[in-house]
């Protein structure tokens, strides 16, 4: 039974490696230790050492772009083991012997670039650049249904007059309260709400009364979204990710709760797909657990607003806030005061 010879993850936002450099033959012997062959990551250059004698086969061919944890070869015990496998495979065949997606040099460049995890590829040959960029292309586009409306005369003079003042496009509201009110929460079943899903419950809820900052602006008219989905900012190591909570205004908290731990867990499992991180509608950042009082999380594009929750344990009455930033061409500083406030009601009636 041959061992395999393991592509380590050299870097922890890594999800591949460029195979450079063979440094043995197909049926070499080699021992343990034995330089086997350069890998090219994003931070350096790395030797692979051999992790155990024996007679080599390579599965991957220079130039392969490989996922970290994937084999790269085989270590026969024998050359009789060896020679009653097959002939090593060409280059053009390792995709079969590689377990996950293959990129092309400027593919593995362009999903460095624009962020994006190998796991979304999973099943697709060798993944090109132009392949990549189709792929950001569609998660940045891709969304619900929209209900288009009209700017109004009054709101197309004030958008003018921000562009030509060169005002701030973004604008931000905060609101605070108590974090023992969201201790309080019931319950139900064997399910305890998490604080991000109350809040969250209480976003999509407000939102139904305040549709107009579930949109986006389109230039010369307001989309508005006929869903309320929910996007959670995830950065923990693997890079920022934003999965999304699909429908949430129909969801209870306890529902969500398990929406939202079924997501991480994918995140930190790098088992996110396409769909999970496609469709947001509005956007949520919490740095409540690192102690961060009150900060203004960027509105992502096609979205009109962003809400960070902030708070900080330590001080008296354990304060958490709620800051709303929002695009001013879609919507007044008069309607999110109301839209925080409402948020807050429902929090606390919660």
């Amino acid at each position: 039974m041959p061992a395999e010879v393991i592509l380590p993850k050299q870097n922890p936002n890594d999800d591949a490696a460029e195979v450079l450099r063979w440094l043995v033959a197909d049926g070499d012997q080699v021992s343990a230790g034995d330089d086997l062959v350069e890998v090219e990551s994003t931070k350096a250059v790395t030797v692979i050492e051999s992790p155990g004698p024996g007679y080599l086969r390579r599965l991957a061919a220079e130039g392969d772009v490989v996922p970290t944890g994937a084999p790269i070869a085989l270590l026969f015990p024998s050359l009789d083991e060896l020679a009653a496998t097959a002939t090593a495979p060409d280059p053009g065949e390792t995709a079969a012997a590689v377990t996950g997606p293959r990129f092309s040099a400027e593919g593995l460049r362009e999903l460095r670039r624009l962020d994006l995890s190998a796991d979304l590829f999973q099943g697709r040959g060798l993944i090109t650049g132009a392949m990549v960029r189709r792929t950001a292309a569609e998660l940045t586009h891709a969304g619900p249904a929209v209900r288009r409306t009209p700017i109004g005369p009054a709101k197309q003079t004030e958008i003018a007059r921000l562009h030509a003042g060169g005002a701030a496009l973004a604008s931000a509201l905060t609101v605070a309260f108590g974090a023992d009110a969201l201790d309080r929460a019931p319950a139900e079943g064997d399910v305890s709400p998490l604080p991000l899903a109350l809040i969250i419950h209480a976003l999509a809820g407000a939102l139904t009364e305040f549709p107009g900052l579930n949109a986006r602006f389109a230039g010369d008219h307001v989309e508005q979204y006929t869903d309320i989905n929910v996007g959670v900012a995830v950065d923990a190591g693997h890079g920022l990710r934003v999965p999304v909570i699909k429908h949430a205004d129909r969801l209870g908290p306890e529902q969500i709760t398990l929406d939202l731990l079924d997501l991480l867990a994918a995140y930190h499992d790098r088992g996110l797909h396409a769909d999970d991180v496609a469709g947001a509608t509005v956007t949520v950042s919490d740095l409540s657990g690192q102690n961060i009082l009150q900060f203004q999380p960027r509105i992502n594009q096609d979205q009109t607003l962003a809400v960070g929750v902030g708070a900080d344990s330590s001080l008296p009455g354990r304060p958490m806030t709620l800051t709303a930033v929002f695009d001013h061409r879609v919507s007044s500083g008069r309607a999110v005061a109301d839209f925080l406030t409402r948020v807050r009601a429902r929090l606390l009636e919660d």
